[in-house]
């Protein structure tokens, strides 16, 4: 896991990429602390470099790309620059140094991420006649660029994000995994084309054409949601979707940009047919393994995420019974576990993590979580996230992050993308009621609506979703959105008249309640910006504290595709969520979090929390609203004990938002 960035000359205009570049990986030196290197080209040769973050055993060694100038001395006759931060998690030693260079020299390449099958792939590589004079990941997929050219993306099964600078076509070829587990951003004008693995390194680069995007704000305040499109919070930086793939052509100045992959789904009518299950149950499980032990692979100590609910307590679990098979060095006798813990009896799961702690064994830390200790905090995970927080769970993720970082613990598996996979929020009833009404098979229908039960859903957020869809089919005639948000939202008194008016056509009430059929609805929240965000929140947590999050439900690409290839009727059944995945870890799982009923995840009390900090948002607010001109600020402060004195007012959600976006605005702006 590390931080990559890189800057290409465009004009004549002095730039001088030897101090850009080094600011832009000083800027993202907390995803790796390890290690710090450069390249930089001119049309007759490259220069590599490093400075006082070097790994000391890199210097001046045998292989082309070992430092060998200090970036400080550096003059500026270099058009191009690539930087890489590194923690070191494969291959410990300076031959995992990057950027990598191929033997040539005419192939570099700048990665974040982990590729977990690179055994396999160097293993079949060997075969081809390759030598490697490292066991890094890296070097696999620099010569499987070699071989395979732009197709080397279909061989690997990981997370990544990465620039290779091939000399020879004089391109720049740049790549984001599959799902989305690892940023990359960029940012061209005329002067110069820019990547990076945060906003932050981004903005180090002189004379940055950037500013406030007042969309994604609408979209964070009014919407809920981050990075709906490919333009970020920072005008003219953009994000590489996921899937992914872009060539600058140097010689030309043409950037494009090309999806490399796309992932199919079941849309076969089936009914649930009990043998097929089996054989479906017995598939499922046998990936899950695989997924899971493919990420045990590293040169240095494992540990887990455990929040006790289903996603996490599956992974600690099997990891635990892979290791009582198979003894894994980098876990030790016993596995260790981080969960985070609240004042709140209804939204702290410490009751059901420990239920897995004493089924394992394993070594348990417990990151404890406030609201005072959460203001005291806010800033600094704001810096990392590079944007506002849309709700306090962000805090509670950073704090088991900073907990496993304290411990020593510098990478954790996590179970994020569960509920994605295997369909464990409530919209996915909905889809999966209209799919068989649609289909007819009232049967079904009413077995379900018998078990709902069993369910997280109700049949009130049933009838609500038909009601939201109700209303989007009336503002499809033209009556006005703007209307319908001040009957339904309270927030939007609060925003200011042009900038509602500017953005209303982004209002949507249904949302994800429109969409009919499981598999269609799993595939939405996959691919688009659902399970990104969270990955998003995810990373920068992690990173936060040079800690490598792995999530195997999110980009373990057999298991993806053979889930996705299965027909809904499997995947809720007999009003259970997630019914593939309670089954095949029958026996694996204590019996209560298999057959646990709510939905929590990274669970706070936010209005409890709220309530006791109102004051101190108050009072940032007052202190930082300035001439902002999208929101009426007064308007809010004068409301504010009305609000607060509700204590499920949704309006205080919108007030730590609009706190939240002030505080970005004062640390990047």
């Amino acid at each position: 896991m590390c931080g990559i960035a890189g800057i290409l000359k465009l004009s004549a205009k002095e730039i001088h990429l030897p101090s850009v570049i080094h600011q832009m990986t000083d800027a993202i030196k907390h995803r790796g602390p390890d290690d710090e290197g450069f390249v930089l080209f001119n049309k007759e040769e490259s220069v590599t470099a490093g400075s006082k973050d070097t790994q000391a055993t890199a210097w001046n060694r045998e292989f082309n790309y070992s430092p060998k100038e200090s970036i400080e001395n550096l003059n500026n006759d270099c058009s191009l620059a690539f930087g890489h931060r590194r923690l070191s998690v494969i291959d410990l030693s300076e031959y995992a140094h990057q950027p990598m260079c191929n033997n040539d020299a005419d192939v570099w390449i700048t990665l974040n991420g982990e590729i977990y099958n690179y055994i396999e792939i160097q293993n079949e590589l060997k075969d081809k006649g390759h030598h490697f004079i490292s066991q890094s990941d890296t070097e696999v997929l620099l010569k499987a660029y070699e071989v395979w050219g732009f197709d080397c993306l279909n061989h690997l099964n990981g997370m990544f994000s990465f620039v290779i600078y091939d000399k020879k076509k004089n391109i720049l070829f740049g790549a984001r995994d599959r799902f989305g587990v690892k940023p990359l951003y960029y940012y061209k004008d005329e002067n110069v084309f820019a990547f990076a693995s945060e906003h932050k390194a981004l903005l180090k680069i002189p004379d940055i054409n950037t500013g406030v995007n007042e969309s994604a704000v609408f979209e964070h305040l009014f919407l809920n949601l981050v990075e709906l499109e490919a333009e970020s919070f920072f005008k003219n930086i953009f994000e590489l979707l996921p899937a992914h793939s872009f060539i600058f052509d140097i010689n030309t100045g043409s950037f494009t940009i090309n999806k490399y992959y796309q992932l199919d789904y079941n849309t076969q009518k089936t009914s649930f047919d009990e043998q097929s299950f089996v054989d479906l149950v017995n598939n499922t499980k046998k990936l899950m393994y695989d997924a899971v032990d493919i990420r045990l692979r590293s040169d240095i100590p494992i540990g887990f995420c455990l929040s006790g609910g289903l996603d996490s307590s599956s992974i600690v679990c099997m990891a635990s019974d892979i290791n009582n098979k198979k003894a894994v060095n980098n876990l030790g006798e016993h596995l260790t576990a981080f969960t985070a813990t609240n004042q709140l009896k209804e939204t702290n799961e410490e009751a059901w993590a420990e239920m897995v702690v004493d089924k394992t064994g394993a070594n348990w830390i417990k990151a404890s979580c406030t609201a005072d200790d959460m203001m005291k905090e806010l800033e600094n995970i704001i810096y990392h996230q590079d944007i506002p927080l849309l709700s306090t769970s962000t805090y509670a993720q950073y704090k088991v992050m900073q907990a496993a970082g304290q411990s020593g613990i510098h990478i954790l598996i996590d179970g994020q993308g569960g509920d994605e996979l295997f369909a464990g929020y409530a919209p996915f009833f909905s889809a999966y009621y209209a799919e068989l009404i649609q289909a007819m098979d009232l049967s079904s229908f009413i077995n379900e609506i018998k078990n709902i039960d069993n369910s997280p859903t109700t049949i009130e957020v049933f009838i609500k979703s038909l009601f939201k869809s109700g209303i989007d089919k009336v503002l499809s005639t033209g009556i006005s959105k703007k209307y319908f948000s001040h009957l339904f939202k309270g927030e939007t008194s609060y925003l200011n008249e042009d900038f509602l008016n500017k953005y209303q056509h982004k209002i949507k009430f249904a949302g994800d309640y429109k969409i009919t059929g499981v598999n269609k609805l799993l595939h939405y929240f996959f691919t688009q910006h659902y399970l990104k965000n969270l990955l998003r929140w995810e990373d920068r947590c992690s990173m936060a504290f040079s800690v490598e999050s792995r999530t195997p439900f999110s980009d373990d690409i057999k298991l993806i595709e053979y889930l996705f290839s299965i027909p809904s009727a499997y995947k809720i059944h007999n009003g259970w969520s997630k019914y593939l995945l309670r089954t095949s870890m029958n026996g694996i799982l204590p019996d209560a979090i298999k057959n646990r009923k709510d939905k929590m995840g990274f669970s706070t009390p936010q209005y409890l929390w709220l309530k006791e900090i109102n004051q101190q948002m108050k009072q940032k607010i007052i202190e930082l609203k300035g001439d902002d001109k999208l929101v009426d600020a007064d308007k809010l402060i004068n409301d504010w004990d009305m609000i607060f004195s509700n204590p499920t007012d949704k309006r205080q959600d919108f007030a730590f938002k609009y706190m939240n976006y002030l505080i970005w605005k004062k640390i990047f702006f």
